[in-house]
Order: C-alpha cells, then structure tokens, then sequence
C-alpha cells in the first residue's frame, strides 16, 4: 500500500509550517545560529553559552547567545543579520569591552564599570554578564571578588 502523493505533501507543507511558526516564536534562533557558527567545535563554550541562555528570561536571549561573540570578532553588520536590535547590539558590544578591559583587569571593576553603563543596552549586558558568572561558579557559592562582582548586577530571579 502507497502513500496518497497529496497527503503526502499536506503533511511536509503543515510540519514545514510548524517549524516556521517555532523558529518565529523563538526570537533567538538567529543569535543561536550565528553563535553556533562563531564557536563550531569550542564545544564547552557552546555548552557556557546554552546554559546562560537558559539562565536568563527569554527578552535576554539574543544578548546571552552572542555574549562572547567578540572572541571570533563578530561584526555589528553579523550581529544585525542576527536579528539584534541596536539595544543588544550594544549590549554585546558593553560585554565585549568588560571582557577585555585591559586598563580594569579584576571581575569588581569591570562589573563595577558595566554597573554604571545607561539604557536598556546596560541592563541587557548586566543581566547577561551575571548569568554567565553564575554559570562559570559551577555550583559553588560564590564568595569574595565574585560575590562581590555579583552584588552589582541585577538578579532577574526577583524581579521576573
């Protein structure tokens, strides 16, 4: 017995659907796309960068898959085609300086100097940067520099 042709493609065209619908839904599947491309093969970077995606409300996204973009020099225009607004491309841009703040080499004063950053694309970098602390603290309670890095950026946990 054959498979009918035209239920045939009814079922490809609903599930081919389907999947668009979802990839709509999740606004991230761009920055996830393009964070996969940037680190293939960096396997423990990837698995960090899911974990802080998990971490954080889904509004953050964007900002938490991209977060260590700058590490394979990710440009604004790949960061846009991404489907980043300027607020998160700024936001990973903030990450991207704090990470490689030469002249602020201890985890207090660069956090303390993304503490400081304005708008909407500050909040994004804070909420982002402490998910991925969190996520590096595998477990443990944090303690000393790092609790005290922690102290200045927002948990999301008690606000959302």
């Amino acid at each position: 017995m054959s498979i009918d042709p035209r239920l045939e493609r009814f079922v490809l065209a609903e599930l081919a659907l389907r999947e668009r619908r979802a990839r709509r839904r999740d606004g991230s599947h761009g920055a996830r796309v393009l964070a996969e491309r940037l680190h293939q093969g960096r396997h423990d970077l990837l698995a960090h960068i899911r974990r802080v995606v998990q971490a954080v409300p889904s509004r953050f996204g964007r900002v938490a898959w991209l977060h260590h973009a700058h590490e394979a020099d990710a440009t604004r225009r790949a960061l846009s085609a991404a489907g980043l607004t300027q607020d998160e491309m700024s936001a990973v841009e903030l990450l991207a300086a704090a990470a490689s703040a030469s002249h602020a080499p201890s985890l207090i004063e660069r956090m303390r100097t993304l503490s400081k950053a304005p708008s909407s694309a500050g909040y994004l970098a804070r909420v982002v940067a402490r998910a991925a602390i969190e996520d590096r603290l595998d477990g443990e309670r944090p303690a000393g520099e790092t609790l005290t890095a922690l102290c200045l950026l927002p948990d999301t946990r008690l606000t959302t």
